[in-house]
């Protein structure tokens, strides 16, 4: 017997696994019916039009024979999500997935109303079901009025909530909207928008309702409009930025430094244009005013080059500074400067030169400390 009995399993166990293949009826209650497949491996969930299918040898898994791959909402599929939405921003974010989750639409249409149902109505129900089979959402209408073109619809547990209720930031059902904008466009016959409102069911369980009407709103359009308002802000801060540097710049080519009580000096380096002309006559003057200043140097021993131009805006400073009641000093003259501002007839009466900084800074201290004869 106990032979007999092994020997029963041993056949039992050798049967290929039969597959559970369930069939969904619109308005009736789940019929199941057990077949065997050809391989042990293959498992198929049927129901009104079509199927999901695993393969198990193959490692894959199908939807309407199209390939599928199944995520954990949270944390796999939110992890994947959350890095683009905070480096693209959530406005963005929301209409490129709108705009992608849009295409398509056509033939979702197309499959309602010839293949799922007799009206539109029905047949987005019909279709509302089978998504839902994969965690989209259970789908349902609030109203609907063919003649004004208006409709809301309500998902309870949309999968795009469920991915975010732990999420550090928040950007609604963009996917969704998307697919809602394209169905409805083509049931109506014309543009259409869908506001997105979050509302709770009744049992607490995250819902969206969107909100259809006729509009002059598109995707595309939304997406250009906000193409241009980032390209705007680029502009803006680039501009700012670069506003900032130049300032930045400015500052450190034009120093003024305050080396005594009443001395301010002021290196120059390097090329001077007229914008700089113009900076180092504001900058010497108001350092000259705010720090009380009897003697500014200028020391252009980092001035390669000395023209009419610079010429000129040395004796300009320097009468204004005096118009201060104030003296300027003039350092650093390299020997091929000299014979510049001789053979240019600059006038530089009414400035103190010296030869390098040092004796400069030597003469300035001296003048206001002078050594006692003796």
């Amino acid at each position: 017997m106990k032979e007999e009995k092994k020997k029963d399993d041993m056949e039992q166990n050798s049967n290929p696994l039969p597959t559970e293949t369930t069939s969904i009826r619109q308005g009736a209650m789940p019929v199941h019916e057990r077949v065997r497949e050809n391989t042990p491996t293959t498992f198929v969930l049927q129901f009104e039009q079509g199927c999901l299918r695993w393969d198990i040898a193959e490692g894959t898994f199908s939807f309407y024979d199209i390939p599928m791959v199944s995520l954990w909402l949270d944390p796999s599929f939110r992890f994947l999500l959350e890095p683009l939405v905070t480096e693209v921003g959530v406005p963005l974010f929301r209409l490129l997935t709108a705009f992608s989750s849009s295409i398509g639409t056509r033939e979702d249409y197309q499959v309602m109303v010839t293949t799922l149902g007799d009206t539109f109505q029905e047949g987005f129900l019909a279709w509302g079901r089978e998504v839902s089979l994969v965690g989209w959402g259970r789908f349902a209408f609030k109203d609907f009025d063919e003649t004004t073109q208006r409709a809301t619809v309500v998902i309870t547990n949309p999968w795009e909530l469920k991915m975010q209720q732990h999420s550090r930031i928040s950007w609604g059902c963009p996917f969704l909207q998307g697919k809602i904008i394209g169905i409805f466009s083509h049931a109506f016959g014309t543009t259409c928008w869908a506001d997105e409102h979050l509302v709770p069911a009744a049992d607490g369980s995250p819902a969206v309702e969107f909100a259809i009407y006729p509009s002059q709103r598109t995707i595309e359009a939304e997406l250009v409009t906000l193409r241009a308002q980032k390209a705007q802000e680029r502009e803006y801060h680039l501009r700012k930025e670069i506003e900032r540097q130049t300032r930045l710049l400015h500052e450190l080519s034009t120093p003024l430094l305050p080396i005594s009580d009443h001395t301010v000096l002021m290196p120059l380096i390097g090329s001077i244009d007229t914008r700089r002309v113009q900076q180092i006559m504001e900058t010497l003057l108001e350092g000259v005013a705010q720090h009380q200043a009897e003697l500014a140097i200028l020391d252009v021993t980092g001035v390669s080059v000395v023209d009419t131009q610079v010429a000129q805006a040395l004796v300009q400073a320097a009468q204004a500074v005096r118009l201060l009641g104030a003296q300027v000093m003039l350092t650093g003259i390299q020997p091929q400067i000299a014979q510049t501002l001789v053979h240019l007839g600059v006038d530089l009466s009414g400035i103190t030169t010296c030869s390098n900084l040092q004796a400069g800074i030597a003469a300035a201290l001296n003048r206001r400390n002078p050594r006692p004869w003796g």
